[in-house]
């Protein structure tokens, strides 16, 4: 193996890693190189290679950093490759830190960091990568028909899923740690196959493993701790195998198979959690043997619908409702299992379900031991059910309406079933059945839970008002006396977003199943897209599937109005509209429907189906929250989280939000929780610098702190960093010509100072429109530009992030009807805090000739995007000039939305020069007056293509001369001759000819 070294300063060493992969081999010597990097930071790294190499850091782990920026990745590989010890750093906002598309590479002892939500090891096309003791932060870690092992690595930070294994990937991760990954730590779909063995999982935002699609994975010996969702979920038809795998603290449910899920579990042990310890519905089978469920908040266990579900040994302790609860359509077997010191029932088979017990024990139980109904096949063979709060219970009509009343208080107990009703019997009021709960409204959970809501005083009273009617009309019934009116219950949520319109539907829910009003009380939350298919026929078909799941409940369709919003070509959203209202008469006292979004849009989504209106009587608007009320918000964010406000900090934020416009789509809550969070990064970023800061500082916001106080939104130019504003504008002056576009972007920031010195003044000075057009040939640096420009706006306070995102037509614009709004929406979320530079834009508003196209659908929805978050984001158009006066026609609002347009100008031939010789010396290489005068030659005759192409076409002349420069000098390599220096780094004439 041939020896290289690659050092800063050593002579005779090579600068750069690319250097010494572009050395030549001797040819009779060693065929692969060894290449030792000496200590030190290596900056604008970013190479590709397909060579088998092995890759050292001299001095140990972390002593070599490559840094780099590129939109692709610093190290692109597709050989067979050994990294050692090495730390590699992507800054660009989409490159990835190591590529492997196909090769073979073993990285051990390094650190991979890219930018949250890109992808920091990307593998894909049949590679196979290995990392062994390992750090990857911030970007993720994706396999995409590749395979590899992940062995007593880190993945930690992570702003989406940490580990991401799809389209068949085969890969086996050991004794490794996964935290705060921002949605699951390992995600296995498409038919991957996962071993994960002897890890552990702390604080993911979703859940800690998440199995669907075909996947099949394997877990043993693994923690999976605190998850923000269900911990385990296996669903869409994929196959686990859990063994000893250990959950505490999951915010949902610990284990959670649906959608025709499977799972075998042996030993699995969940202790604590917010909701059920193992869940079982939508299809999914299970198979425990000897699991641990032990203190959860609800219930031990759920079974819903499932045909082949089986429990054998273990125990199910300490449930705060329901031990095990069988659910409608459900088939369970439960052998030699204990169920115990449960708050409420040790088991609960509800209608039309098949459940066998043999040999259980079911004792110690709060309230009664089982609790059936009568339409469930329920069989107990051996075991005992004893020591339990009250007797069994088996037959009940109803046991939602038994629970509800237990849980409300004491209740008369009826210990007989209930009846069958007599069709003959003639009509009388009807009796109320024993065990409804007729606790008033202030003594109810639900009713101390939106009391402490924040704000939404008319909301309560109109909740309360629904409670008090309802309460009425049922004392009405049992004395005998017809109800009264009917009592509308489906209702309009009409108001801004973060108002409370989700929490208090879940409420509302709760409310109705404690009156009696609905079986169970749940709520379930959709969305245009869980509505509306792409398919003729489908629409129908999932609407009733998500209303089947309401049933007994409420059905929250949030962001009604988009159902009736009229889009190019077919849409079904008029057809979900339909099918609501049908499903809405056909089952009218089985499900309460609750429809929401903005105030404007709900009048006229209202009008899209005649019997709309006279289902939803009742219109409930939540207002914007005071200045007071959102520091409310931010001060019960930070007492749950161990924080305080200072009073100085709580005035700062109520001056804030009395300053901002708070229009119908101000973010309200979200906004107070998007400002509580960036106030605590803040404070972590100032208190790092402290040797050893106090409790009191660890846990007190300061004023300081609220620096991007306005969240995401613009501001009027405090420079937060002058010196970084300095060392950016050094960069802009630096560009090789565009003196044009230079003073126009210096004018930019000049209003900017501006407007700040009037507020400071105490004058008018509003936010300066910052979004652009940028028109000119490409090559001519539109791109670069609007990076330093996004640099810029983040140093001077502007912007919150700064980061450029980039996108094109195919970025933007969907394949179907409803893709395009969702696809252009994702763009600009991520551009959120910075600048969304979208190049080629006038091809948007052109007609493609073929069918469907919503390129003015992607233009309609950025101009309400614009509109909407005109603080939080700069857009810069780029495009030809004469093109881009038709993209502004397009739509009636961008010509006002783009206050400027910069000309970037073709290079002249002097400054296409300067702009190969500064490519030729950041790679090293020379060009002497003669080859200067040869390329002065070459661009004049070739000016057209250049003036087309500029930079670009100077880009592909540099690579071609190098090229012709290698090949040149292996020539002489190759007639024996010894290369100086000199001679491998100069251009000759004879390289620009190819």
């Amino acid at each position: 193996m041939l020896k290289l070294v690659v050092s800063r300063t050593a002579p005779r060493a090579y600068r750069t890693v690319l250097d010494a992969l572009r050395a030549p081999l001797p040819p009779y010597g060693p065929q692969t190189k060894h290449i030792l990097v000496e200590p030190g930071q290596y900056p604008g790294t970013g190479f590709q290679s397909s060579s088998d190499f092995v890759l050292t850091a001299v001095g140990g782990p972390g002593t070599v950093t490559l840094d780099g920026s590129t939109d692709d990745a610093v190290i692109r590989l597709t050989g067979s490759v050994t990294l050692q010890g090495l730390v590699v750093r992507n800054w660009s906002a989409q490159g990835s830190a190591l590529r492997v598309p196909g090769g073979n590479v073993l990285a051990e002892q390094c650190e991979f960091v890219s930018r949250p939500r890109t992808v920091a090891v990307n593998c894909w096309d049949g590679a196979t990568v290995a990392l062994r003791s390992c750090v990857v932060r911030d970007g993720a870690v994706l396999y995409h028909g590749a395979s590899g092992v992940i062995e007593d690595c880190v993945l930690r930070d992570c702003a989406e899923n940490a580990l991401t294994m799809t389209l068949g990937s085969t890969v086996t991760v050991r004794a490794s740690r996964f935290a705060d990954a921002g949605l699951s730590a390992l995600f296995a779909g498409e038919g991957a196959r996962v071993e994960i063995e002897r890890c552990t999982v702390t604080d993911p935002a979703n859940a800690a493993v998440l199995v669907a699609d075909r996947a099949d994975a394997t877990i043993r010996d693994t923690t999976l701790e605190r998850s923000g969702e269900s911990s385990l979920v296996v669903r869409d038809n994929a196959t686990a195998l859990a063994e000893d795998v250990r959950i505490t603290g999951a915010t949902k449910d610990g284990v959670w198979v649906t959608e025709g899920g499977r799972l075998t579990g042996r030993r699995i042990t969940v202790h604590g959690g917010e909701r059920i310890g193992v869940s079982v519905g939508e299809r999914g089978t299970a198979t425990l043997e000897d699991c641990e469920i032990r203190g959860t908040r609800d219930n031990g266990m759920a079974i819903g619908e499932t045909r082949g579900t089986t429990v054998t040994g273990g125990i199910i302790s300490g449930a705060g409702i329901l031990g095990l609860r069988v659910m409608p359509g459900a088939r369970v077997m439960v052998t030699g299992t204990t169920i115990c010191d449960s708050g409420l029932f040790g088991v609960e088979a509800d209608r039309d379900t098949d459940v066998l017990l043999r040999d259980c024990t079911i004792t110690g139980n709060a309230d009664r031991g089982v609790v059936t109904s009568r339409d469930a096949r329920f069989r107990m063979q051996g075991g005992s059910s004893e020591h339990n709060g009250g007797p069994d219970l088996t037959g009940f009509e109803d046991v939602a309406q038994v629970r509800t009343a237990t849980a409300a208080g004491p209740q008369p107990v009826v210990h007989e079933p209930v009846p069958a009703p007599d069709p003959s019997a003639k009509t009388q009021a009807t009796p109320r059945p024993a065990g409804r709960a007729e606790a008033a409204p202030s003594g109810d959970p639900w009713f101390a839970e939106l009391e402490a809501m924040i704000g939404l005083a008319a909301v309560k009273q109109q909740i309360k008002k629904i409670a008090n009617l309802q309460k009425i009309a049922e004392r009405r019934r049992e004395a005998g006396l017809p109800p009264g009116p009917a009592i509308s219950r489906h209702m309009v949520f009409a108001g801004p977003p973060g108002t409370g319109k989700t929490t208090v539907a879940r409420l509302y829910g709760t409310m109705l199943a404690a009156l009696g009003v609905l079986d169970g009380g749940q709520v379930v939350e959709v969305s245009r897209s869980d509505l509306v298919s792409e398919n003729v026929g489908g629409t129908a078909i999932q609407t009733r599937e998500a209303f089947e799941r309401a049933k007994g409940g409420v059905l929250f369709l949030d962001e009604a109005y988009t159902l009736s919003r009229k889009s190019s070509g077919t849409d079904f959203g008029q057809e979900a509209i339909d099918t609501l209202v049908k499903l809405m008469e056909d089952h009218r006292d089985e499900v309460v429907v609750i429809v929401a979004g903005y105030t404007a849009e709900m009048r006229a989504f209202l009008t899209a189906n005649p019997g709309l209106k006279s289902r939803f009587s009742r219109t409930i608007d939540f207002e914007n929250y005071s200045p007071a009320e959102l520091a409310d918000i931010i001060e019960a964010h930070a007492e749950r989280d161990g924080y305080r406000i200072a009073p100085e900090t709580r005035e700062a934020i109520v001056a804030h939000f009395t300053s901002v416009r708070r229009d119908a789509d101000f973010g309200n809550g979200r906004e107070a929780r998007r400002m509580f969070e960036a106030a605590v990064e803040r404070q972590a970023q100032r208190l790092a610098e402290e040797d050893d800061p106090s409790v009191e500082s660890l846990t007190l916001i300061l004023p300081d702190d609220l620096d991007v106080a306005a969240g995401l939104a613009a501001r009027f130019g405090e420079a937060r960093d002058p010196e970084q504003v300095e060392a950016v504008l050094g960069r802009l002056t630096a560009m090789i010509g565009l003196a044009e576009v230079k003073a126009q972007i210096r004018d930019l920031l000049a209003l900017l100072e501006s407007a700040r010195r009037r507020r400071e003044a105490g004058l008018e000075a509003d936010p300066v429109t910052g979004h652009l057009i940028f028109a000119g040939p490409p090559g001519t640096g539109k791109t670069t530009v609007a990076r330093l420009y996004g640099e810029l706006l983040a140093a001077l306070g502007v912007l919150a992030g700064g980061q450029v995102v980039e996108a094109a037509r195919g970025d933007l614009v969907g394949q179907y009807v409803g893709h395009t709004a969702a696809q252009t929406g994702e763009v600009f979320e991520r551009a959120r805090g910075g600048v969304l530079f979208v190049d080629e834009a006038y091809t948007l508003s052109r007609e493609t000739g073929g069918g469907h196209d919503f390129g003015q659908e992607a233009i309609d929805t950025l101009v309400k995007l614009m509109e909407d978050h005109r603080d939080e984001v700069i857009v810069i158009a780029a495009g030809y000039t004469d093109e881009m006066t038709g993209f502004l026609a397009a739509n009636p609002g961008l010509a006002s939305r783009f206050a400027h347009t910069i000309t970037f100008p073709s290079y002249q031939v002097d400054e296409l020069a300067e702009i190969f010789a500064a490519k030729a010396g950041a790679a090293d290489y020379r060009v002497p007056d003669e080859t200067r005068a040869a390329l002065l030659t070459h661009l004049r005759a070739e000016r057209a293509r250049y003036q087309q192409g500029n930079a670009r076409e100077v880009d592909k002349l540099f690579r071609a001369a190098v090229t012709a420069h290698a090949r040149r000098t292996g020539r002489l390599a190759d007639g024996g001759r010894r290369l100086s220096a000199e001679e491998l780094s100069t251009f000759t004439p004879e390289d620009l000819a190819g």
